[in-house]
């Protein structure tokens, strides 16, 4: 009997108290958060007199970032942290000691502290596979591995000079087992934003030995991140954001001997001129699309962000009937979209929540700050075929600034959504991953980089 005990003890104690509990209840008692999981702010406690709008926006802000980092997509995450991270502190022309009876002028004239502001902090995470190699063994038995990893301290000494809190780390785990240590370390730093960037490349053993993870794992890789994450999470796939994507050339090409070095020069890349970038975003509701749409407008923040939010009210939205004409289904099929009325069941909780999805965009319109009405423009535009209106729109509006540094589309994923596509131009595991409208806009040819935005459980 005591050996039964025994055996039994572990399997009932983890039934009993699952690993989401155990984590729920650390960071209770150490007053991160309420027994609800809401974060405690930094006084100790939460104020519940607050309900203004711009307060609850402030509340669901991206202030923690958690960064899967990879030697492929280190450029425009750079980019990507440097926009949201907001315009930087103001410089003051420095004093030589000497002369320390002199008063220190800022350099644009205002001497407003930018201290007194919490940054945005970011967690770079670097995740190596974990083989039977004895140098891969001796890599985890390092516990200062991460402090010499160059990928991570490239990440933290650009996340330094571009004003924003850092820190880094390397895991050596199984290839299997990248999502769950990709969500546990998420879960573990309370982020409140996951970004996972997309790599494009899927053939070669030139390109793909750069790369983290083979080619063939990203899309279940990314699947079983998404399918497992708690927290808001969102996939990065870089269309040249940061600048012009820089194109291997494609013909034949003289050899460059030892007799030609001296006269064999690469070509120099001038400096971006316009560092400004357009972001777009389509929105048609659900809690993805909640997340993204507050996410956007935090992004806007930059100066160097003009935004164009696009709300596509769909029939259910307006209150109108659920049931297709035939004419209606001809020009669906023949645009490559539809509706999905199939479960008419749920016609009113649809209705509900495009209500509140509608009161949630005219509210965050309204509130709008004065800095960010000359840069942020919202559009109404009453659809019956959502995917290629939005795939439309996308071309109008993306890459319409071909000297810029890199236009973006952000778009929600879409889980629960009632927007299908009929067209087969895509990858379905991509459409799987990223979603319908993500992967109809990759597939059109629109030249722009895309963010899919998952909500966590924590959406509000």
């Amino acid at each position: 009997m005591a050996l039964v005990t025994t055996f039994a003890t572990t399997p009932l104690t983890s039934m009993l108290y699952p690993p989401w509990y155990q984590k729920k209840l650390a960071s209770w008692k150490s007053g991160e958060t309420d027994w609800d999981g809401n974060p405690i702010n930094s006084e100790g406690a939460i104020d519940t007199t607050r309900d203004t709008s711009s307060e609850k926006i402030q509340s669901t802000q991206v202030r923690k970032l958690l960064v899967y980092l990879r030697l492929d997509s280190l450029p425009s995450l750079f980019t990507f942290i440097d926009l949201l991270g907001g315009d930087k502190a103001t410089v003051t022309t420095k004093t030589h000691r000497s002369k320390s009876n002199l008063e220190a002028v800022p350099e644009n004239g205002n001497s407003v502290s930018e201290g007194s502001k919490r940054p945005l902090e970011v967690h770079g995470l670097r995740i190596l596979e974990l083989t039977e190699r004895t140098s891969s063994v001796m890599k985890v038995s390092e516990g200062e591995y991460s402090y010499r990893d160059p990928v991570v301290n490239a990440f933290r000494t650009f996340a330094q000079l571009s004003n924003v809190a850092v820190s880094g780390a390397v895991s050596v785990v199984p290839e299997d087992s990248y999502a769950e240590t990709l969500n546990n370390q998420a879960a573990d730093y309370l982020s409140d934003l996951v970004l996972i960037p997309w790599s494009e490349k899927s053939n070669g053993t030139e390109e793909a030995s750069v790369q983290d993870f083979s080619a063939n794992m990203q899309d279940a890789f990314c699947q079983k991140a998404l399918q497992t994450a708690t927290r808001n999470t969102a996939i990065f796939v870089n269309r040249g954001f940061g600048g012009p994507v820089i194109q291997e050339p494609r013909t034949l090409t003289r050899t460059t001997s030892g007799l030609s070095l001296r006269s064999h020069r690469e070509r120099v890349i001038s400096p971006i001129a316009d560092r400004s970038h357009h972001v777009y975003f389509p929105f048609f509701g659900g809690a993805d699309d909640r997340v993204a749409l507050r996410f956007v407008l935090q992004l806007a923040r930059s100066s160097n962000i003009t935004l164009t939010i696009i709300h596509f009210i769909m029939p259910l939205q307006s209150g109108k009937s659920t049931e297709v004409t035939a004419s209606q289904s001809a020009s669906q099929s023949a645009s490559g979209s539809k509706l999905d009325t199939s479960e008419r069941t749920n016609t009113t909780d649809l209705s509900h929540n495009a209500a509140q999805d509608t009161a949630l965009l005219h509210t965050l319109r309204d509130s709008l700050a004065v800095g960010l009405q000359n840069r942020v423009v919202f559009v109404d535009v009453p659809t019956t075929s959502p995917v290629a209106d939005c795939v439309d729109h996308a071309k109008q509006e993306i890459a319409q600034s071909p000297n810029n540094a890199g236009d973006l589309i952000v778009v929600g994923r879409g889980r629960n959504s009632t927007i299908t596509s009929s067209h087969t131009a895509g990858s379905l595991e991509q459409r799987n991953t990223l979603g319908v409208i993500a992967e109809s806009i990759i597939s059109s040819g629109v030249k722009g980089s895309v963010l899919v935005i998952q909500a966590g459980e924590r959406e509000l």
